[in-house]
């Protein structure tokens, strides 16, 4: 029998829907827009609300995504589904680290959650239904261990299904967050948002929309005035999504198990023939690694942005990149290869 978990950190969500219960009369009816995020719990609090309005001696209609509550010919609505303009509309927001902790003492009943266990739980963002998700999938593979009293993922990686779950997701995504969350993949978290802005060419007012839609699907988190991966195990799910040349560059030592070993020119750090460039296309490219736009440089440059944009496709494909952000990524691996010589 599937273990059932009660209803943690929704308290003020709850106490919200019984006011508004309470405030219905047959003169005025009301309908609750419940919004969130997948895995956010938004099935799961209807069925609260299905159970309260019953304690309360409604009479309740409930069906996927609507639960409707008839309380002394007063109507309250709750769905999950878009409603018109002047719904009341509820949001159910991440979950914070301290009832994380609650929901993973219920859920692991005689035992408490190991420090390992609590930091993997950060690729959940926040939302319950991940939580629970991702504690079945470390059962069902075996990666779950009792230690000294204390449950800890061994080894620590991301269950199969979980895995696919998040892969899905990114998959959903527009055009421009998933490039956006590809471009941040590149890069060492956390990191400023300019940074996103000069590797995807844009300004970051442009790029909200995008930002916004990557923290909503809960790869982004934001880090004081900086933005980061949830997770760094999450990193390699976007990863997979990439050119195999960049994760190469990314990843030297995995490519080297999977391909044959080849010289590479002394002024290279990664497998790019930087000796093909000029002196000013190699300029150019440590310039787009500070992250600059095509103005800037074509200011340090002394060149018009025009022909800065013109180097830039010379240097792509002299390469064999596509954009910035594979360029970004040579260049890092590049650089890396440099502090370790």
């Amino acid at each position: 029998m599937a273990q059932v978990i009660p209803l943690i950190g929704r308290d003020r969500e709850m106490r919200f829907c019984a006011g508004l219960l309470d405030w219905v009369s047959p003169a005025r009816p009301a309908v609750l827009l419940v919004e969130g995020p997948p895995d956010s719990g938004r099935a799961r609090l209807l069925r609260e609300v299905a159970a309260l309005g019953r304690r309360a001696g409604a009479t309740v209609t409930a069906e996927p995504g609507r639960v409707a509550l008839v309380r002394e010919s007063a109507l309250l609505v709750v769905t999950t589904a878009p409603m018109p303009a002047g719904t009341h509309r509820l949001s159910l927001e991440p979950l914070p680290p301290a009832e994380i902790r609650r929901l993973l003492a219920v859920a692991l009943p005689g035992v408490r959650a190991g420090a390992r266990l609590l930091d993997l739980t950060r690729v959940a963002a926040g939302r319950p239904g991940a939580v629970v998700r991702l504690l079945a999938g470390l059962r069902e593979e075996g990666l779950l261990r009792i230690v000294d009293g204390a449950a800890v993922p061994d080894p620590v990686r991301l269950p199969h299904r979980f895995r696919a779950r998040l892969a899905g997701r990114f998959a959903a995504l527009s055009p421009a967050a998933r490039h956006l969350v590809q471009a941040a993949s590149t890069l060492r978290s956390p990191f400023p948002p300019a940074r996103l802005g000069a590797l995807l060419g844009g300004t970051v007012i442009g790029l909200l929309p995008a930002i916004e839609e990557a923290f909503e699907a809960g790869f982004l988190v934001a880090a004081g005035d900086t933005i980061a991966f949830c997770h760094e195990l999450v990193r390699p799910v976007i990863e997979e999504s990439l050119p195999g040349a960049v994760v190469a560059a990314l990843h030297p030592e995995r490519a080297r198990r999977e391909r044959p070993v080849r010289i590479i020119d002394p002024r290279a750090g990664a497998d790019a023939n930087w000796s093909a460039l000029s002196d000013r296309e190699m300029q150019i490219a440590d310039l787009v690694g500070l992250a600059l736009t095509n103005r800037q440089i074509a200011s340090r440059v002394g060149r018009s942005p025009h022909t800065v944009n013109f180097h830039l496709r010379q240097i792509f494909r002299k390469l064999g990149v596509c954009s910035r952000v594979e360029l970004v990524s040579l260049l890092r691996r590049r650089e890396d290869r440099g502090q370790t010589a």
